[in-house]
């Protein structure tokens, strides 16, 4: 599904964060803007690992990439084609504008993560009253047939 919806858990697949952060580098660094899918699997040398295609990827991420509907060269970093054109082509973004994408991309990864784990300090409470429920219920079953009729 090339334009999904953003979810919630979007960095939770296996190696997005890495994967958003090379897309991320190689559209706010190279002198290109725009970039087609090819154009990106042949500077990243490689497919995405947690994606179909650098596209979908983009796609999955609306926070930091904007996907054209149709054309060769689809795919760009938002905050880039947003800037104001340079001779004809938006510029390369500075280093600072650069490092605090990428630290937004972990915080969101971070605060996703932590979110998923957020019941996983329960499993042992569950755990411990299903226990003491069951040995409730053998204690009164067998308590039962003690009972004189």
């Amino acid at each position: 599904m090339l334009f999904s919806r953003h979810s919630e858990s979007n960095y939770l697949h296996k190696d997005r964060l890495a994967d958003v952060l090379a897309l991320v580098q190689v559209l706010a660094l190279d002198e290109d803007a725009h970039r087609s899918e090819q154009g990106l699997h042949t500077e990243l040398q490689a497919s995405p690992r947690s994606a179909e295609t650098w596209t979908n990827l983009a796609a999955d991420h609306p926070e930091f990439f904007r996907v054209m509907p149709g054309g060769d060269h689809r795919v760009s970093l938002l905050s880039r084609h947003v800037t104001k054109r340079v001779e004809g082509k938006h510029p390369v973004l500075e280093g600072a504008h650069v490092h605090g994408l990428l630290r937004a991309a972990i915080e969101m990864h971070d605060r996703q993560v932590r979110r998923s784990e957020r019941w996983t300090y329960l499993i042992p409470i569950w755990a411990a009253l299903v226990v003491a429920v069951s040995s409730i219920v053998v204690v009164l079953i067998r308590g039962a047939r003690r009972l004189p009729d």
